[in-house]
């Protein structure tokens, strides 16, 4: 079945290149313009592995973030953790610590946002996303490894222009409306305002007394942008954002556990307490006000943009201040009892300075050199309160081990931890291209960089018993019995200098297909983990990368077809990994690890209103070397605890084998002044591990997905009604999952799992005024 499933996405995209009578009346394909290489240019000139989607497309499919793109794009997975967002490309990227840099870089309007958290935002106005793949450390820098999600934002107008849209979607009740209005404001001053509104009741239904669905998600942003000719060769873009993301309920439940857990559980709302994957929970709200499950994010964007316009070169100065703060509880034990939570306060400024001189395109002789500057401000306060009185066959048995009898409640605690860290981060760069023939050309770039870090981390335990704590706590839990953290307060500091490049030669066979070759390098940044403090654990080194990749951008049938391809083997030392291990995310360097692959990716205009697109990517990603992993539940009840593992020639996280996607619009005319649009996408992925162990019970199995779209819109584009399905064959899928934080610890909690559901299928309704 597999099998079958993998040759019909390969059949569609041999249909892209078959040719033939069926491109009849097909008008040519529309250039896409990126800026992958740090100023604009064709996307079939880049010689790197890049997929665009433009802003067209997200609004059209009703897309509202990265994580919902990323099913549009293989091999590509940006999810949700309990805490934090996941962005890996390729099998690599970073997992659940506050301490990472990211192994895929996020830059907007040439800002670089250095925080996974950033990726929640949900889409504003937007013109395009491209995803670079593999290392973009020359132009891009660090923590860019695994590669570079670069998003452009709409900008103001020549012509006065605006839009209103409102939008509908069932099973989560999700309403929403975006308005932007742009325009002249005077000569030589152009302004944009965009402001965007949602809010959505969830799709897990919570079956507890008093509770409520979720996650219940309101978000609101405004943005403000100004672009001002200050003369004929002076440009000055400045833009302002500001906006929020408030969640209440999370979309995880135990999913898999044995008898004796389902017992424990239910001493909290659910006294029947059975696992399954699916839709339905009983998530309580009482017991403690820090029970509750939330997540609010609240940030801030400020930005200047000059660009001097000289008669051979552009000068560009790109300046940034942003900042956000996210408070947060979790639901620890993921489970329906009042047994274990934590609360998180993060807070993040960065201010970010880059200029860049480029020479004019079109020359023998192409170059650009540049200058970048970051210093960051991160805080993070965790709060884990551990309550053994709710579940009092628990506390019975400690009393047990301990042979004695307290008060209930006398054990319940937990410990205060507080981290902060500065990070100030300089480079320089150079990119060179030569033209040896009118055909045949290379490019070398290289980097200097250099990085300093000063981390401050304290965690206190606190008194035991007594009333509920209101500071911050953690505890964990081991082979028989309770074992805390040990306390530590350490102030430490680390600096590290690298130099990075890369090399590439590209030759036009014909007018319209480039074949390259690309060798590059890069890092990423070591720190301190986070969320532990022990003195052989608390900093990790850097991790370096070395990639190969031959490509090539074809276009033809009178520029009617694309087809782009990658082949590429990527090698990775001491790979940062971030492993679950009792109650916390441990960092570690992992060792070696190699991905090596195929992409495709192609486009035809089968006919003036027939357009058929398909993506394929083969992934062959593991590790080489990782004999210090953490062990699976099995593991640790067979051997005890501390376990370790060699993972070594395992498949690496979010790396399916297969992945792609086929789709197809037709649009005709339907009266006289009215349009009508058909879409339909289909969309797959292989077998998936989700968790950093190995475990199997982490494996989300293959799945299709199909989308589809019909719209009917005014001829002149002043209106457009929609309606979209989104997982029309309804998969129960799971972005996320582990262990449940107890899992493990020998009080019962034994191979009890928990998973992170994505939404089932659902219908949304669009209406689109442009003016």
């Amino acid at each position: 079945m597999q099998n079958y499933k993998k040759s019909v996405i390969a059949t569609a995209l041999v249909a892209l290149t078959a040719g033939g009578s069926a491109l009849v009346s097909a008008q040519a394909l529309e250039e896409v313009l990126v800026t992958a290489q740090k100023r604009v240019e064709g996307m079939q000139d880049v010689p790197i592995s890049i997929a665009v989607v433009s802003g067209e497309m997200i609004q059209n499919s009703g897309i509202t973030n990265l994580e919902e793109l990323t099913l549009y794009l293989p091999a590509v997975n940006v999810s949700q953790s309990g805490g934090q967002t996941q962005i890996f490309i390729r099998g690599i990227g970073s997992g659940n610590n506050i301490g990472f840099e990211q192994s895929v870089g996020t830059f907007v309007d040439g800002v670089y946002f250095g925080r996974a958290r950033n990726a929640r935002a949900a889409f504003l106005d937007v013109e395009r996303v491209e995803v670079l793949k593999g290392p973009q450390s020359t132009l891009f820098g660090k923590n860019t490894v695994a590669g570079a999600i670069n998003i452009t934002t709409r900008g103001p107008t020549e012509e006065f222009e605006g839009y209103l849209e409102g939008s509908y979607e069932t099973e989560i009740e999700q309403y929403g409306l975006t308005g932007a209005v742009s325009g002249p404001l005077s000569d030589n001053v152009r302004g944009r305002l965009v402001a965007k509104y949602s809010d959505s009741e969830g799709y897990m239904e919570n079956q507890a007394p008093g509770g409520e669905d979720g996650p219940q998600k309101e978000q609101s942003v405004i943005r403000g942008a100004l672009s001002w000719d200050i003369t004929d060769r002076l440009l000055a873009d400045f833009k302002a954002e500001t906006g929020s993301i408030d969640t209440e309920g999370k979309h995880h439940k135990i999913t898999i556990s044995t008898p004796t857990a389902n017992y424990l559980f239910g001493f909290g709302d659910d006294p029947n307490f059975e696992s399954s994957l699916g839709f339905n929970t009983k998530q309580s709200v009482s017991g403690s006000p820090a029970r509750r499950d939330f997540d609010e994010n609240d940030w801030d964007i400020y930005q200047a943009t000059l660009t001097y316009e000289m008669d051979n070169h552009t000068l560009k100065s790109i300046t940034a201040w942003t900042e956000y703060e996210v408070n947060k509880c979790l639901d620890g034990d993921y489970a329906p009892v009042y047994f274990l939570d934590q609360c998180n306060g993060e807070e993040n400024e960065q201010f970010t300075q880059e200029f860049i001189l480029s020479s004019n395109l079109g020359g023998s002789f192409e170059y650009l050199a540049g200058f970048f500057y970051q210093d960051s401000d991160l805080t993070s306060t965790t709060d884990t309160h551990l309550r053994l009185s709710g579940i009092p066959p628990i506390e019975a048995g400690v009393w047990g081990l301990l042979g004695t009898t307290l008060p209930v409640g006398a054990m319940d605690s937990g410990v205060l931890a507080e981290f902060e860290q500065n990070t100030e981060s300089w480079s320089v760069f150079g990119q060179f291209t030569y033209d040896f023939t009118d055909r045949f050309r290379g490019t070398v770039g290289v980097r200097y960089s250099e990085d300093d870090k000063e981390a401050d981390s304290v965690q206190l335990i606190t008194a035991l018993g007594g009333t509920e704590p209101s500071g911050f706590h953690t505890a964990l839990l081991g082979p028989g019995g309770l074992n805390f953290r040990v306390p530590y307060d350490y102030n430490i500091e680390r600096s590290e200098d690298h130099v990075t490049g890369s090399m590439n030669l590209q030759y036009d066979i014909g007018d319209d297909t480039m074949i390259y070759f690309t060798a590059s390098n890069g890092f990423k940044a070591g720190g301190f983990d986070e969320s532990n403090g022990l003195d052989i654990s608390r900093e990790f080194e850097d991790e370096s990368v070395l990639n190969f990749e031959v490509g090539a951008k074809m276009e033809f049938w009178d520029n009617r077809a694309r087809l782009n391809s990658a082949i590429f083997n990527t090698s990775f030392d001491d790979l940062q990994v971030s492993s679950f291990e009792s109650a916390t995310f441990i960092v570690t360097n992992a060792g070696e690890a190699t991905v090596q692959g195929v992409e495709l990716d192609g486009v035809v205009a089968v006919t003036d209103k027939l357009e058929l697109r398909g993506a394929l990517t083969w992934l062959d990603a593991e590790y080489d070397e990782y004999d210090e992993a953490a062990c699976t539940v099995d593991q640790i009840i067979a051997q005890g605890n501390p376990c370790r593992q060699d993972l070594g020639g395992t498949p690496l996280q979010f790396a399916p084998d297969w992945s792609g996607n086929i789709g197809a619009t037709y649009e005709t005319g339907l009266t006289a002044n009215t349009d009508i649009l058909f879409g339909l996408a289909a969309l797959y992925s292989d077998d998936v591990l989700i968790m950093p162990d190995g475990d199997k019970n982490g494996i989300q199995e293959s799945f299709w997905k199909v989308d589809a779209r019909v719209a009917w819109s005014a001829s002149d584009g002043s209106w457009t009604l929609a309606l979209i399905g989104k997982n029309l064959t309804d998969e129960d899928v799971f972005s996320w999952g582990n262990d449940a934080t107890l899992s493990g610890s020998f009080l019962g909690f034994e191979q009890a799992y928990f998973h992170q559901m994505e939404k089932p299928r659902t219908y949304e309704f669009q209406a689109r005024y442009n003016f």
